[in-house]
């Protein structure tokens, strides 16, 4: 139990130094794999049985893959193909610069819950956004945080949200009882979080005084402007609308920005080859400056996080590492309520796992004992773990949304739903204790 307790202490004091030294969390990672390892080793299992751990872990994000490479084709093409700046052009003629970062979370918030997919959102109308942000000379931090914050809100309240269904079946619950009842304790977040975001754009904003930047100008110099370019996202809300699999709607929006970038911008198969590996690159620097990334190579840290997070969840679940945290939230739970151990209990594993499927599951077999009704457990689930894994900035579930969308990690403190819900939800548990 000491022996425990030290490793996950020693892997947090990682983790924490990396953030406050600003070294890059995929350092501090392979130095937790290696404790985990280590722990493993000294309680006397096989090498090979910690290899068949690690394995494990990974097979169990295997599918994670495939949405790699689709949102690093994806992002490419919606530049190179038009996609991104038509939408920007179009959208900035429609939102006003002190209201774009709650439009920013709405947007979000709108299309994920129509496709439950945070990532296809992130690396769609995030994308879009981000651009926007970047060409309005928008803080990326706040508009970061509007994406994150937007792209997980669906995630969590859509029906056909994965992990959305994943926690109803753990819990043997109805899902559409379970958005009912999550419909209670979201309205509230929700509207602060709006609150914020508007009062950020008029009062936390210095905007100068200056001629408005000439969006569809910049533009015009690299792309054509056709409205053929929104096309790629048309189809994907058509496709989300018809409850098409994320991977296929991916897939055919990604094939879609690839004819329209042959047929319409003119692109070269060549071109189109290096935008698909290295991400488009806009040859005029002022325009590059907004519109450049996407591709292949842009997904590569995420990858090694996903590698390095599925070890961890396969040395958690296959060794006793997490039996520490579960008699301190049966103690917890004793002294509080369901509802926060439930919390501390996901804030601990997300941080352990950086997997939200892992973290959901295994929260939910640390709190499984107590007595709670299995509609208020499956609450507590989407008001916690499905919730907080988004905030912990080396989690797999926030660095693919960041990256996607090219912020920094400092957004998850502007990603204000996603910590506003757990905390209301955590004093309104409290004041009826």
């Amino acid at each position: 139990m000491i022996l425990e307790s030290a490793v996950l202490f020693a892997f947090g004091a990682v983790l924490l130094g990396s953030l406050l030294l600003h070294v890059k969390i995929i350092f501090a990672l392979l130095v937790g794999l290696c404790l985990f390892v280590g722990y493993a080793l000294f309680r006397r299992y096989a090498p090979g049985r910690v290899l068949s751990m690690c394995w494990q872990g990974i097979k169990a994000t295997r599918g994670l893959l495939l949405l790699f490479i689709l949102i690093g084709a994806l992002t490419a093409f919606w530049r190179a193909g038009g996609t991104v700046p038509v939408v920007v052009c179009y959208a900035s003629d429609l939102i006003h610069p002190q209201s774009f970062i709650l439009a920013t979370f709405l947007l979000n918030a709108a299309l994920s819950l129509l496709t439950g997919s945070a990532l296809g959102t992130a690396a769609t109308v995030g994308v879009v956004c981000a651009t926007m942000a970047q060409a309005m000379d928008i803080s990326p931090v706040w508009a970061g945080g509007a994406i994150l914050a937007g792209s997980y809100f669906g995630n969590r309240l859509s029906p056909i949200s994965t992990m959305s269904l994943l926690t109803a079946s753990i819990t043997g619950t109805d899902i559409y009882d379970n958005i009912r009842n999550m419909v209670k304790t979201t309205w509230f977040p929700l509207l602060l979080s709006c609150a914020v975001y508007l009062a950020f754009g008029f009062l936390g904003m210095d905007w100068p005084e200056k001629e408005p930047l000439d969006i569809r100008g910049i533009f015009s110099q690299e792309f054509t402007l056709s409205p053929w370019g929104v096309l790629p996202a048309l189809l994907m809300i058509v496709l989300s609308a018809l409850r098409v699999r994320s991977s296929r709607v991916l897939l055919g929006s990604t094939v879609c920005a690839l004819a329209v970038a042959l047929l319409v911008e003119q692109r070269s198969v060549l071109s189109l080859a290096e935008s698909l590996v290295y991400g488009y690159r806009s040859p005029v620097p002022e325009l590059g400056k907004m519109i450049d990334g996407g591709g292949l190579l842009s997904m590569l840290n995420v990858f090694l996080i996903v590698t390095i997070a599925g070890c961890f969840g396969g040395i958690s679940k296959g060794t006793p590492l997490l039996s520490p945290l579960k008699k301190c939230i049966q103690i917890l739970e004793r002294n509080t309520n369901s509802f926060v151990a439930t919390l501390a209990a996901s804030a601990v594993v997300a941080c352990v796992c950086c997997n939200q499927t892992l973290t959901i599951i295994l929260t939910d077999q640390l709190t499984a004992s107590g007595n709670s009704p299995r509609e208020r457990r499956a609450l507590d689930l989407y008001d916690s773990a499905v919730t907080v894994i988004a905030l912990v900035p080396w989690s797999v579930a926030t660095t693919i949304v960041l990256v996607a969308a090219q912020a920094p990690a400092s957004s998850v403190f502007c990603a204000c739903f996603l910590y506003l819900l757990p905390l209301c939800r955590l004093v309104t548990s409290l004041r009826r204790k």
